[in-house]
């Protein structure tokens, strides 16, 4: 008769979560969009990168943009290394949809502070970015515009660059295996 009992309860709760939505009708959904690797910030030439990103290419994100609630986390990853320089940081700016900024001030000017700065130390130093060290790093503003893209069309376009290296000191950062982590939370 216990047995009865428990079993008859076990179901009841199902059928409560069933019929609220909780638990059963929710998932998290992981999304990474690569960056090309490996990309160069070189002051010498051009001192930033570009790239217009378009999540629609994610197929974790495509599958489940319609399903989409909430962001619940974010991340900027990848491997930074000083090919050449003093120490200094870069940080990560974006711009809702396509843009074609041709300079650090202009970018600054006109796009929103992303993420950053993360600090590097001098010429051959390099620093892994990990998960919470790096989903820190994103500022208030540019969250929110990521949220927005992320719940909007899926396209933008973010500038990386380096700051804090000194008035005419030159400096060569590679990145490699750059990517954005998204954790997404969709309905069914």
């Amino acid at each position: 008769m216990k047995r009865i009992s428990y079993l008859l309860l076990a179901a009841v709760v199902a059928m409560a979560f069933a019929v609220s939505g909780c638990v059963i009708t929710s998932a998290q959904v992981f999304a990474h969009y690569d960056l090309p690797d490996p990309f160069t910030l070189d002051s010498s030439s051009k001192p930033f990168a570009r790239e217009d990103v378009d999540l629609n290419t994610v197929s974790e994100y495509k599958d489940n943009k319609d399903k989409l609630k909430h962001l619940s986390d974010v991340a900027f990853g990848g491997r930074f290394r000083n090919l050449s320089g003093p120490a200094g940081s870069v940080e990560v700016w974006m711009t809702p949809g396509p843009t074609n900024y041709t300079s650090v001030s202009q970018i600054q000017t006109s796009a929103i502070k992303l993420w950053g700065p993360s600090s590097i130390g001098a010429s051959v130093s390099e620093v892994t970015l990990k998960w919470d060290d790096s989903a820190k790093l994103f500022t208030t503003p540019g969250k929110q515009a990521l949220i927005d893209e992320v719940k909007g069309d899926g396209q933008f376009t973010i500038y990386l660059f380096g700051t804090g290296f000194g008035t005419g000191n030159n400096y060569t950062i590679e990145v490699q295996k750059g990517t954005i982590l998204l954790v997404l939370d969709a309905s069914k």
